[in-house]
């Protein structure tokens, strides 16, 4: 049986407009993704705040071992993505230090071609944010261009906005932490830097209430590739 929420999210976005802005139809070798007009609010759609955990830091050869997100309707957590991913290597030790992440946590686990699709599915038709994301939808685009989807999704950065509107010499996740006197459930695993880049998000949309609209946020964009 449906939950409320399900019945609600799924009343609210067949209840869009059917247009250009509004969500694509997903499918293997096809498109996945989400635009939006640019007066509507930010604050009445759902958001998707994501975060990679990767084999490494060059997207063309590392490889997704975490993907974790949580979706917000109204500030409110509705939904939450968390899988670990086999990459078929090894990992280093040196991600395994930062992330806590080795080996013997992903053997068996499920593959990217098995998580991402449902991954897809979670972020369609919400906007998406993430830390620094140019990593992560450097990851997406080249992880799902490789299975065969084309992403369309609107997604902004939180690195960006902080750079621009918190007077900070710092602004990783660690200092805007600090900053805002926000505590880490666990450091470098997704759903723990998701839980503090949402806290950063919300203190940043409270502190500048000229941010509304998609196109208030323009600024902080990250293009998908195609």
């Amino acid at each position: 049986m449906s939950s409320p929420f399900h019945n609600s999210l799924f009343h609210f976005l067949l209840s869009r407009k059917e247009n250009l802005n509004s969500s694509h139809v997903a499918i293997m070798g096809g498109v996945s993704g989400s635009r939006f007009a640019f007066e509507e609010k930010l604050s009445d759609l759902p958001i998707v705040i994501f975060d990679f955990e990767t084999t490494g830091l060059d997207i063309r050869t590392a490889k997704i071992i975490e993907i974790g997100a949580i979706k917000y309707l109204g500030r409110k957590e509705v939904g939450r993505f968390s899988e670990l991913i086999d990459p078929k290597e090894n990992v280093s030790e040196e991600i395994t230090r930062i992330t806590g992440i080795d080996n013997s946590m992903l053997v068996g686990k499920p593959s990217i071609q098995e998580i991402l699709p449902k991954f897809h599915d979670f972020l369609r038709g919400c906007v998406g944010f993430a830390h620094n994301a140019e990593f992560d939808v450097g990851m997406l685009h080249h992880e799902s261009y490789r299975l065969g989807i084309s992403c369309d999704y609107t997604i902004f950065c939180s690195l960006k906005m902080a750079r621009a509107l918190v007077k900070i010499e710092r602004r990783n996740l660690d200092a805007l932490a600090a900053h805002y006197g926000l505590t880490f459930e666990s450091r470098h695993r997704s759903i723990g830097d998701i839980l503090v880049t949402a806290g950063v998000l919300w203190r940043m949309i409270d502190e500048n209430p000229e941010l509304q609209t998609i196109a208030d946020f323009s600024s902080y964009r990250e293009e998908m590739l195609g």
